[in-house]
C-alpha cells in the first residue's frame, strides 16, 4: 500500500513540473511579444519642432545642392526633403542633424521643381514644410551624351566620352536585327569614368546599324544616336607561333617567370617578370610572332592577385615597337615605334584603392589600340618605361595581339 502511495505521489509531482514548464513557457512567450511591441523609439512629445530657415540654393546637373539652417531644437534628428522626380511619384532625401546640406537629383530635365523640406525629431513629429523652387541644369545623361561618339574600330566598334561630373550611368548600345528588322541589344556599359572608352569586339565586317543611348539609376536616359558602321577586318595572332627572342640590351629577366608564360593562354598562376634589383631603367622584352602583319590592338593582363590590381609591377607606361626583320645585334636602328601607351585606372582612385569597374577592367584584359598608319611588323618590342608600383621590374601575365596577318 505504501509503494502505491509513493508511486501516485511521483506521478503527480511529474505532472506537477509539467504543469509550471507550460506556465513558465507562456509567459515567457507573451513577454517577448509586449518586448517585441516596444521595440523602437516611442514618442516622447508632440511638440513639432522649428522650420528650416535660410535655405540657399546650388543648382546642378540634374538636381541641385541645399544648404540651410536646421532649428535648434534639442530633439531634432534629421532633415527631408520631398519632391517629385515623375508626376505622381514622391521622393525623399534626408540629412542627418549633424550637416546642413542636402543634395537632390535625379531630374530627367530642366523643368523647375518644388522642393519641401521639413525637419524631424526624435518623435517623429514634423515641423512646417518649408517650400523653395529649384531648376536642375542640363541632367547627366544628356551632357554625356553630347560627347558621346562612336566609331569603327578592327573587329568592332569603340566608344568615347566626357564625364565630368562622374555621374554613374551605363551606354546602351543595340543593334539592328536584320532578319527581325528590330533593334536587339549589343552591349551595356556601366561607368563613372571622367573620359571615358570601350570597344566591342568580335564583329563582322559588314555594315551595321547601332542605336546608342546614355541610361541612369533612375531610369532617365538620353535621346537615342543612330549610327551605320562597318567594323574593320581583325584577327586574333595565333599563340602557337609566338616565340622569345632575347636581344642584348632588354631584360634582365626572371628565370621563374618566363616570357613564354605570356602566350600560354592562362593569365594565371605565372606570367612574365624582369628581374629587379639590378639597377636597370627602363626595361624592354623582345616577342617573335611567327608572321607578319598589322598590328590593331594588344590586350594586357595584370597581376591581380594579393590586391596587386593598378599596383606592384604592373604597367603603366610602356612604348612598343616593331620591326619586320630581326637584327640581333640589340640595336634599335631598324625598329620603328608603333606607339606610347599608358594604363589608365578606370575611377580614377588613389593608388592603393580599386573599385568593381577597375577589377572588371584589368580581369578582363586592358585593351590597347594602334594607329592604322603603323607598317607590317613580326617582331614586338615592348619598352615599359614606368609600373604602377614605380619600381625597377615589370610583369605581364598574358598578352593578346590582334591584327591582320592575312
Amino acid at each position: 500500500m505504501n509503494k502505491i502511495v509513493i508511486k501516485l505521489t511521483y506521478k503527480n509531482i511529474q505532472m506537477k513540473n509539467r504543469i509550471i514548464l507550460i506556465i513558465a513557457f507562456m509567459g515567457l512567450f507573451i513577454y517577448a511579444c509586449s518586448e517585441e511591441e516596444s521595440i523602437g523609439q516611442q514618442p516622447l512629445d508632440v511638440i513639432a519642432p522649428g522650420a528650416i530657415t535660410n535655405v540657399k540654393i546650388i543648382n546642378i546637373a540634374g538636381g541641385a545642392l541645399l544648404t540651410f539652417t536646421p532649428p535648434k531644437d534639442e530633439d531634432l534628428l534629421y532633415t527631408k526633403a520631398v519632391y517629385s522626380r515623375k508626376d505622381g511619384v514622391n521622393s525623399e532625401s534626408k540629412a542627418s542633424l549633424y550637416t546642413d546640406t542636402l543634395r537632390i537629383e535625379g531630374f530627367g530635365n530642366t523643368d523647375d521643381r518644388q522642393i519641401k523640406l521639413v525637419a524631424v525629431d526624435r518623435s517623429r513629429n514634423e515641423s512646417e514644410a518649408v517650400e523653395v523652387t529649384i531648376s536642375p541644369l542640363e541632367p547627366p545623361v544628356n551632357v554625356v551624351a553630347q560627347s558621346l561618339v562612336v566609331s569603327p574600330d578592327f573587329g568592332g566598334i569603340t566608344t568615347t566620352w566626357e564625364n565630368e561630373g562622374n555621374a554613374e550611368i551605363s551606354i546602351v548600345i543595340q543593334e539592328k536585327d536584320t532578319l527581325l528588322e528590330e533593334f536587339i541589344p549589343l552591349e551595356t556599359y556601366y561607368t563613372k569614368t571622367t573620359n571615358g572608352k570601350f570597344s566591342v569586339y568580335g564583329l563582322d565586317t559588314i555594315p551595321k546599324v547601332l542605336n546608342v543611348h546614355i541610361e541612369d539609376r533612375w531610369e532617365n536616359r538620353s535621346e537615342v544616336k543612330s549610327y551605320t558602321i562597318t567594323p574593320i577586318f581583325e584577327t586574333e595572332y595565333k599563340k602557337s607561333q609566338f616565340g622569345f627572342i632575347d636581344l642584348p640590351g632588354d631584360g634582365p629577366h626572371n628565370n621563374g617567370w618566363v616570357a613564354s608564360n605570356i602566350w600560354n593562354g592562362t593569365a594565371n598562376p605565372d606570367g612574365y617578370s624582369s628581374l629587379g634589383g639590378q639597377g636597370i631603367w627602363p626595361q624592354s622584352l623582345t616577342i617573335d610572332l611567327g608572321v607578319a602583319g598589322l598590328i590593331s590592338r594588344m590586350t594586357v593582363y595584370q597581376r591581380i592577385e594579393n590586391n596587386y590590381t593598378y599596383a606592384e609591377g604592373n604597367l603603366k607606361k610602356f612604348e612598343v615597337w616593331g620591326s619586320e626583320t630581326l637584327d640581333t645585334s640589340g640595336s634599335w636602328d631598324s625598329w620603328t615605334k608603333l606607339g606610347d601607351f599608358e594604363s589608365i585606372k578606370p575611377s580614377g582612385l588613389p593608388f592603393g584603392q580599386i573599385s568593381d569597374e577597375d577589377y572588371a577592367v584589368a580581369s578582363n584584359g586592358e585593351n590597347f589600340s594602334f594607329p592604322t598608319s603603323n607598317p607590317k611588323v613580326r617582331y614586338l618590342r615592348i619598352v615599359v618605361t614606368e609600373t604602377w608600383a614605380g619600381g625597377d621590374n615589370f610583369q605581364i601575365m598574358e598578352l593578346d595581339i590582334f591584327g591582320d596577318n592575312r
